[in-house]
């Protein structure tokens, strides 16, 4: 489904009125109201709403919602009615919906599960609170290990050792991108006191002390990473545990087939193992930023510290904040300064100097590396163009109806044809395809190309 398939069509429009600010307000005190009761009622929202922004709703004008939701274009302008005309626009634009108690027939306020994600997403950024980290390592450690007594849960341990290692790799690369942020904000035109606040009261409190010092001491990947490989090294060869945890996903209706479970527990398996296998190396470009960071703020600090403060350290200064409207007045009016110019033979005339041509030499030849990347990345590029579903797709039109067919009823009327021709004999060959191609002896000549004599038989049962 699309995003804007779910989303309603006027749902940002609140976000682009003038009294954005007011709307924003007014979902945090719905984010309130849904924390802490589990019924929300229309009036006592209204009454949390006056309560939380009664200067703010009085001051607003509201004239622009009357003409929209009131035919008549007349709406209480009452306090009450102005909290009663903010409920009616949300439930218009689609951050909330009304119901009625069936025994009291009173309205009450509820929150869709997408409304209730973005404003979540707007508290967060707007409060700016410092997120915990959660333990990302020790936590695929503790489900895989707890396997041992608990066998019947083995699936349910996969699941959440893929998922925290999912979030594990979310979280370092979020952390490797904010410290590039930080560092470039070093560049900036900020002074002693800012650059330290922003090191110690940003940087520290919300990378090292936050993400950066669990992940060295407490969460530490080497601390936990052997025995989560030998874990998974020993489910790997026990085929009896990736049986168990087929059929426990099959029960629980998340594989419709021991085929698709299989290859979904042992992607997610690889995935875990390959991860841990190569996370020092992004724990490392970590570190290595951070040194940087933590350099070049040292750095930056100790020039500001001491910044030539002389009279052409002041100039410098001066001309710095020159843009100034008030720095600028006091500089014409202290400084008295005249530009003059004069004009001479050359002033409005460049002679051109011509140079004398010679023979050069000729360019060396050179002779062109046989290169094996440019092959993987033209296999990359046509797997990409040509994906397994395309290919599935041609074949199916191919059999038409049959269950089964040879080359000499295909149509090679294209480059697109043939291509797909030969990703669909290779794709005949793995376990997924819902065909099998039979290779029998001579060759056959279709639309210009020269194929093998083959046979595409649809599998039993599909």
């Amino acid at each position: 489904m699309k995003l804007f398939e779910r989303i309603p069509e006027k749902f940002f429009s609140i976000l682009t009125s003038s009294k954005k600010e007011l709307y924003v307000e007014t979902l945090f005190v719905l984010r309130q109201a849904f924390k802490t009761e589990l019924v929300i009622r229309r009036t006592d929202l209204v009454s949390m709403l006056i309560e939380a922004l009664e200067m703010s709703i009085i001051q607003a004008d509201f004239s622009e919602e009357a003409n929209e939701l009131d035919s008549d274009g007349k709406a209480d302008v009452s306090l009450s009615g102005k909290a009663h005309l903010l409920i009616r626009k949300l439930k218009v634009t689609g951050w909330l919906e009304v119901e009625y108690d069936r025994s009291s027939f009173e309205e009450n306020i509820t929150i869709p599960d997408y409304a209730i994600s973005f404003i979540n997403l707007f508290y967060d950024i707007s409060t700016e609170q410092v997120k915990e980290y959660n333990s990302y390592v020790f936590a695929t450690y503790a489900a895989l290990k707890n396997t041992d007594e608990n066998p019947d849960y083995l699936f349910q341990a996969l699941q959440s050792a893929y998922q925290n290692t999912v979030h594990l790799v979310d979280e370092l690369k979020l952390l490797f991108n904010n410290i590039k942020r930080y560092y470039q904000r070093i560049t900036a035109e900020l002074g002693v006191n800012e650059l330290l606040e922003e090191h110690f009261d940003r940087y520290k409190e919300r990378i090292i002390d936050t993400i950066y010092y669990p992940l060295k001491t407490i969460d530490s990947v080497p601390r936990f990473k052997h025995s989560i490989l030998l874990r998974l090294n020993e489910w790997i060869l026990q085929d009896v545990v990736v049986e168990a945890m087929v059929t426990q996903g099959i029960q629980r209706r998340i594989y419709t087939s021991e085929e698709e479970g299989r290859d979904d527990i042992l992607e997610k398996i690889n995935y875990i193992a390959n991860t841990y296998e190569n996370i020092e190396t992004m724990i490392a470009d970590i570190d290595r930023k951070h040194v940087e960071y933590t350099n070049a703020s040292i750095d930056r600090i100790r020039y500001m510290m001491n910044a030539d403060r002389s009279i052409k350290g002041k100039l410098v200064e001066l001309i710095k904040h020159s843009k100034e409207v008030d720095v600028l007045d006091k500089l014409q009016a202290g400084v008295v300064v005249y530009r003059h110019s004069y004009l001479n033979s050359s002033s409005l005339y460049d002679r051109v100097r011509r140079t004398v041509k010679t023979e050069g030499e000729p360019a060396p030849l050179q002779e062109l590396e046989a290169d094996d990347g440019l092959i993987e990345n033209f296999l990359s590029s046509v797997k990409m163009q040509y994906s397994s579903r395309k290919v599935d797709d041609f074949v199916e039109q191919c059999f038409a109806g049959a269950d089964a067919f040879s080359t000499q009823d295909l149509s090679m009327d294209s480059p697109d044809n043939f291509i797909l021709f030969i990703m669909g004999t290779i794709r005949g060959g793995q376990k997924s395809a819902f065909y099998w191609v039979e290779f029998l002896e001579g060759k056959v000549e279709t639309g210009g190309y020269r194929l093998p004599r083959l046979v595409f038989h649809r599998k039993e049962g599909r």
